[in-house]
């Protein structure tokens, strides 16, 4: 983590009782029990927070903090070999968290890397596997017309089952996904890595709204000294089609009078024209969404398997999709025929096994 990049922002827990409406006569634990209840994690900055300012806390306290900083040091580790894999680039994430000013902890849900291709996908997943143990996988294939595009992910319990979130690694060969209509799937990612994690902050809005933490996340950003130069963000926004998602998230942020200030006008400005120009073309665009075939998993745990490449199993009604990290039955919606799924777990079973890699050793 470089200092460097960090925001000087007056977090605190004053302003996070504002952001989250909890009104400052009570208690930090009813601040924390309201970041329980909204989405996106926030428990653990709250409590870094708390740490920093001297609230009292108890041994349950301490110990989840402790485990919240073992587990972004986990994603460190994994950030650091997974750049490690040619053309590997970790997004959001710690990448995010280096802004947020000193002695407060950005909690980390999963670990995002976007990869040039299929073999360095499997690889990245590889150094995850060699290091924990996961019984659970989503997989899917992505056709943009004609290219073959694939999003896999991977999942293993936190340190403390049933307190903490479960780990998880998403890895994709393409950077944004679009909304399925009028925004089509973009394959790369800006070169400037500041630019690249404030975009994807903004691809969040097709899958969900934005949260506190995206708030939070995009001030930090704009007031650490690794701000963006605010030209070529709107640029970027324009180019990668994010303009209006990214406006959204800046009006957001400037809808907190304490926050404002970390939005500049020009920003703000830059930003209006393509928005709206953005706008205008997606209503006159036919839908841009790329064909998907999902990811049924039908063998767990999963494996250390050989190979950087996948293979398809095909027969007239379906498609087993094998890889180095597990099979799986390829179907174009969420729900999955029984004859079918038992006819895949027959035809699989019938197959020879995937080779595996030697067992790695790990430290103990």
């Amino acid at each position: 983590m470089t200092a460097d990049h960090r925001s000087d922002f007056p977090l605190t827990l004053d302003l996070l009782y504002e952001l989250l409406e909890v009104d400052t006569e009570l208690p930090a634990r009813r601040l924390l029990q309201a970041a329980r209840q909204v989405r996106g994690v926030l428990a653990p900055l709250i409590l870094s927070l708390a740490e920093r300012e001297g609230t009292p806390m108890g041994t349950g306290a301490r110990d989840e903090l402790a485990r919240m900083h073992r587990r972004a040091a986990t994603y460190r580790r994994l950030a650091e070999e997974s750049a490690r894999v040619p053309g590997a680039r970790v997004v959001k994430g710690p990448s995010l968290a280096r802004h947020y000013p000193e002695g407060t902890l950005r909690a980390l849900g999963d670990l995002d890397v976007v990869v040039p291709s299929e073999a360095a996908l499997w690889q990245v997943l590889a150094l995850a596997l060699d290091h924990h143990d996961s019984d659970e996988a989503e997989l899917t294939h992505l056709d943009d017309r004609g290219q073959r595009h694939l999003y896999a992910g991977l999942w293993w319990p936190g340190e403390d089952p049933l307190l903490d979130p479960d780990h998880g690694l998403e890895v994709t060969t393409f950077a944004f996904a679009g909304d399925g209509t009028g925004v089509p799937l973009r394959a790369e990612l800006p070169d400037d890595q500041v630019l690249a994690d404030v975009l994807s902050l903004a691809e969040e809005r097709f899958q969900r709204p934005y949260t506190v933490k995206d708030v939070l996340d995009l001030v930090c950003v704009m007031t650490s000294p690794a701000a963006p130069d605010l030209g070529e963000l709107a640029a970027c926004a324009e180019r990668f089609a994010l303009a209006p998602e990214l406006l959204a998230l800046c009006e957001r942020v400037r809808a907190h009078p304490r926050l404002a200030a970390a939005v500049p006008d020009e920003l703000v400005a830059s930003l209006r024209g393509p928005a709206e120009a953005e706008v205008r073309r997606r209503t006159d665009t036919q839908p841009a969404c790329a064909r998907r075939l999902y990811g049924m998993q039908l063998s767990a745990p999963l494996r250390r398997g050989e190979g950087h490449r996948s293979t398809e199993h095909r027969w007239s009604e379906g498609a087993i999709s094998r890889t180095p990290v597990g099979d799986f039955l390829l179907v174009p919606g969420e729900s999955v025929d029984p004859a079918l799924h038992a006819d895949a777990l027959e035809r699989l079973a019938a197959l020879a096994p995937w080779p595996l890699r030697p067992a790695p050793r790990r430290e103990v």
